[in-house]
């Protein structure tokens, strides 16, 4: 029994020899966020300021934000809601953007001041965009897509670019005397996912293969859909991306019904709408991005953070993200896009009594 009193006492021991460690709670240094992403086709353009702090991040109210385009006054971005926007203040303007303006964005409020300048990448046209129905196997899962083949020319020096897809839809309800009811006529811009790693040029050397290959799977995937000229300098190039027919085609049967503004705070908005005529016009624009390189890489830094950070732990190893603003955090971004319609669809539906889900 004498034996094992030493043995008891080793963990009371071992628990009275320990160094305190103190967290620090309170906030220091907290720093101006700004972000933006913009491009060449929208006239209004949106700034997002946010404070970091140590635990949180929080929205920045009444701050000014000057705008300058080649040096000269532009705008100044006037404060607005938005809906989720609980970390962050939406800052909107109107300007145009052309290639090779230069763009300066200053941010101030109290003791914080931050800026960013941004030059507008070169544009870059599309000869063709061509269509077809493909089935594609991949991990032993066949799939059927909607295969697009664009056509264009890489243009001088360094490039980077992103390609995506705009879905544009316009719904029209008509009266029993069949006459289309102005206050109903609702459009909507969604943006089709596309899969691009098909294409050797968009992932780079890493498109995916077919069968079972767990290398593929576990790859990082081209979130953002961009990549650089190095494969195609200075050379004409066809892309090869694929779509799902249901980011293209139009359905036999009414599907996400657009509820006009005037019935936005109607319960019985669907009820009503799916009593009524309709009309649907859809137009499917492709669309090619000219990035500098600053964007590319901040993509592409986002692209394995997502991938290879979060999803799997917790524990996120640190991650360099581009930061173009000045006295702050953050990343403001323009683009030039060059889009081109490859798809045009109208389709008419009857009054009926269900709505599908």
């Amino acid at each position: 029994m004498r034996k094992l009193i030493p043995i008891l006492l080793i963990p009371f021991l071992a628990a009275g020899c320990y160094e305190e460690i103190r967290i620090p709670t309170e906030d220091k240094d907290p720093v101006l966020v700004m972000n933006a992403q913009m491009n060449n086709l929208e006239e209004t353009h949106v700034v997002n300021l946010s404070v970091s702090r140590l635990s949180k991040v929080e929205p920045l109210p009444g701050a000014t934000v000057k705008v300058y385009v080649n040096g000269a006054l532009v705008a100044e971005a006037v404060e607005r809601a938005e809906k989720d926007a609980w970390n962050r203040t939406a800052y909107a303007f109107e300007a145009e953007f052309h290639p090779g303006d230069e763009v300066r964005m200053e941010a101030a409020k109290g003791t914080f001041n931050a800026s960013s300048t941004a030059i507008v990448p070169p544009e870059v046209a599309i000869a063709s965009v061509d269509t077809s129905s493909v089935r594609m196997t991949y991990l032993d899962d066949t799939s059927e897509y909607v295969q697009l083949k664009t056509r264009f020319k890489d243009m001088p020096g360094e490039n980077w670019y992103g390609v995506d897809q705009r879905i544009h839809d316009v719904w029209e309800y008509f009266d029993e005397d069949g006459h289309v009811i102005p206050d109903y006529i609702v459009s909507s811009d969604t943006y089709g996912s596309i899969e691009t790693g098909f294409d050797p040029v968009i992932s780079e050397g890493a498109g995916k293969t077919s069968g079972s290959d767990l290398g593929a799977l576990l790859s990082a995937e081209n979130t953002y859909h961009c990549f650089s000229d190095v494969p195609i300098a200075g050379q004409e190039c066809t892309l090869r991306v694929m779509t799902y027919p249901w980011n293209v085609y139009l359905n036999d049967y009414r599907y996400g019904l657009l509820v006009p503004e005037v019935l936005e705070d109607n319960p019985d908005a669907w009820s009503i709408l799916a009593g009524m005529p309709t009309k649907v016009y859809r137009e499917c624009f492709f669309r090619l991005r000219s990035l500098d390189f600053t964007q590319y890489h901040y993509l592409k830094a986002l692209t394995n953070l997502e991938t290879y950070g979060t999803e799997m732990t917790f524990l996120v190893e640190p991650t360099t993200l581009p930061c173009n603003v000045e006295g702050g955090l953050g990343f403001v971004g323009i683009e030039t896009i060059t889009e081109f319609s490859y798809a045009r669809f109208e389709r008419e539906y009857e009054p009926m009594d269900t709505i599908y889900y």
